[in-house]
């Protein structure tokens, strides 16, 4: 899976990392309705970043890299 990383991928990967650093507050109301404590779901929450954060450390692709877009060459 980390092969298949490119530059987008690795941008929504830090992306959803930050998302799920706090549960949302319509996950935490969904919580709520389905009678999930908030220490279980922070739990679950700061497990699943930090798994996130070690895909993205584990990655073998660096931003730096690859050759920046630019929009002028693609007109």
């Amino acid at each position: 899976m980390l092969g298949e990383l490119n530059r987008n991928r690795y941008r929504a990967l830090e992306l959803l990392a930050d998302h799920v650093r706090m549960p949302s507050r319509e996950l935490s109301l969904d919580a709520i309705i389905s009678d999930i404590s908030d220490e279980d779901l922070r739990w679950v929450t700061e497990k699943v970043h930090y798994y996130l954060l070690k895909l993205l450390e584990e990655a073998d692709y660096d931003p730096a890299d690859e050759e920046p877009i630019s929009l002028v060459d693609q007109l």
